[in-house]
């Protein structure tokens, strides 16, 4: 009988007890030896639901940490302080280890897959990226012998709820931003989701994984979501494209893009058509060129799926069924590549300048983005919106990031322009 432990039980917490309990019949038909949930550990442990099952439960998580009749935690905690050390001494004390943590994993994830590897445990993070997507698994496992060409992706719901609300229903940043609190797609504080750190934490993995380098998140590029307006929504849509917020991490002459910021998705690709808070990966590699996943990247029941599946894989690894979850530290790392500055990266802009409507102002424009050697592939201009300035809206040209800041602030440098100017990437349609 393998005892199970598990640390935290918020949303994710008590969906993963729930499914362990109401559905113990289904697991079992795929592990190899009996199980059971026999301690929890939260800080009000006596307001949640147990589900009738008789659990020791305690406001100390280093108590289940520190039980020898444990074999499995299961760390819900989140945040990179106590749920560290419960992961750590877990480890230490060979206790096989699950987490939905991307925040340490991006950051101290080289660690722990080395400590786990030396302590011969099982360390299972299937649910840290894209909740019930089995992304993870598929990069360790289905693709190895794949050489990964790119990874783009939809990767936080949080974002593109608030976007696709914006484009669909007219919304405002603030009353999109505001709804999904009510519906419980953000927290109360979203910073973490709408700055982009959520997002660059999972890419930061998936690069990893891909690209067997070492976890970059503190070298990703990372932008938000917050400068969005509806104005930039509907110029981009009458220009063919949604703007959706998305992760990047691909192969470039021998170094890897690590990114995640708004992007003009045209809308022929398939990503611009992932609403509402759905995730959504693209994966292309040499022989089976281009692979989606596609599914709820978030929420109680999503996450607890990736949680049990990672479950299956630590009881069986007990057993001496499967030991390859200990070659993950053997690839993350492996190689070592600079990541690309994102100045030096190549892309389509969209560019929103709000201009005074005199005679010369295009010309004075165009003049600078030629002697930049930026060409222009679209261009509107739009009534005014007051009677002062007027918005002039473009695509350029594949260019680098500092051809663009340089011909952006030579043109904000003009008398002539009001505003600062907006300037977002462009996804190609095969990206």
């Amino acid at each position: 009988m393998i005892k199970i432990g598990i640390c935290g039980l918020g949303t994710v917490g008590q969906s993963t007890l729930e499914h362990l309990i109401k559905h113990k019949k289904l697991i079992r038909h795929n592990t190899t030896t009996d199980f059971e949930v026999t301690h929890v550990a939260d800080l009000d442990v006596t307001s949640k639901d147990m589900y009738g099952a008789d659990i020791v439960t305690t406001n100390d998580a280093m108590k289940l940490v520190n039980n020898s009749e444990i074999s499995i935690i299961i760390e819900l905690i989140g945040g990179t302080t106590i749920a560290s050390d419960v992961i750590v001494k877990s480890i230490k004390n060979k206790k096989h280890v699950i987490t939905a943590n991307k925040a340490l994993i991006a950051e101290n994830g080289d660690n722990i897959f080395k400590l786990a590897k030396e302590n011969n445990v099982y360390f299972g993070f299937e649910a840290s990226v894209a909740g019930a997507i089995p992304i993870v698994q598929s990069l360790t496992r289905n693709m190895l012998n794949e050489k990964i060409s790119s990874i783009t992706g939809i990767i936080n719901g949080t974002c593109n709820y608030i976007l696709d609300q914006m484009a669909s229903e007219g919304l405002s940043f603030e009353t999109a931003l505001s709804d999904a609190k009510k519906f419980g797609y953000a927290e109360a504080d979203p910073t973490f989701d709408i700055g982009g750190n959520d997002a660059a934490h999972k890419i930061a993995i998936l690069a990893s994984l891909a690209y067997k380098i070492p976890l970059s998140y503190n070298q990703a590029y990372i932008e938000g979501i917050q400068n969005i307006t509806p104005l930039d929504i509907k110029f981009a849509y009458e220009l063919g494209y949604h703007i959706k917020h998305i992760g990047i991490t691909k192969e470039n002459n021998q170094s890897v893009e690590l990114r995640v910021h708004p992007t003009l998705v045209p809308k022929e690709n398939i990503l611009s058509q992932v609403h509402n808070v759905m995730n959504a990966i693209l994966v292309n590699g040499d022989r089976f060129g281009s692979s989606m996943f596609y599914g709820h990247g978030a929420g109680g029941n999503a996450t607890a799926s990736a949680v049990i599946s990672n479950v299956v894989e630590a009881i069986n690894f007990t057993m001496n069924i499967d030991k390859s979850n200990l070659n993950i530290s053997d690839l993350v790392g492996s190689e070592k590549r600079k990541i690309k500055d994102i100045n030096d990266i190549t892309n389509q802009f969209y560019l929103r300048i709000q201009a005074e409507d005199t005679p010369g102002v295009m010309a004075e424009i165009t003049n600078i983005l030629a002697n930049e050697k930026i060409s222009i592939e679209a261009v509107t201009q739009h009534e005014p919106e007051n009677q002062k300035t007027i918005p002039i809206v473009m695509i350029t040209n594949d260019v680098t990031g500092s051809s663009i800041k340089k011909a952006v602030n030579k043109i904000e440098s003009l008398t002539t322009i009001k505003e600062n100017i907006v300037s977002i990437r462009v996804l190609k349609l095969n990206e």
